[in-house]
């Protein structure tokens, strides 16, 4: 594993810590962790997307140490899609760039491939189907460990 740069991005609302690899000057790639992991999530991927050319940005969420909580509380999807695109702003990213979420920050991700005015060349949400399409799904006996509840 590569070790990653560490840093801070002040985003006027909030302060963000966040893991890096990568050339700073190439396309930007954030990568946003789920619930309960942190920036660490991107530990194996960071140094690979960075060997790809990419400079890799995996902040510790809102509400995650060392990074603030916010002052107002809210951890709502919107709230942390807001950091996002403010993340984008912050670090110069532009049209090349890439936004990478799993769990909850690919509730992330899918709120803002919602958006008419995203700023991403690529969006990955990893193990978290847009809740769109989850509403669409008939229940078909529950899940397997609480089946009989929906008999």
């Amino acid at each position: 594993m590569t070790a990653p740069e560490r840093i801070d991005v002040d985003l006027g609302h909030i302060r963000l810590h966040a893991l890096c690899w990568g050339d700073p000057e190439g396309p930007l790639a954030i990568c946003l962790h789920g619930f309960p992991d942190s920036a660490w999530t991107w530990r194996y991927l960071g140094p690979v997307l960075a060997e790809a050319g990419y400079r890799v940005v995996a902040p510790f969420t809102r509400g995650y140490a060392p990074s603030d909580i916010p002052d107002d509380g809210d951890f709502h999807v919107a709230a942390l899609a807001y950091d996002a695109l403010a993340l984008h702003h912050a670090l110069g990213g532009d049209g090349r760039a890439v936004l990478i979420g799993h769990d909850w920050g690919a509730m992330t991700v899918n709120a803002i491939a919602a958006r008419t005015d995203d700023r991403f060349r690529r969006l990955v949400a990893l193990a978290v189907p847009p809740i769109a399409v989850i509403r669409r799904q008939p229940l078909r006996g529950g899940c397997v460990c609480c089946r009989d509840r929906w008999r």
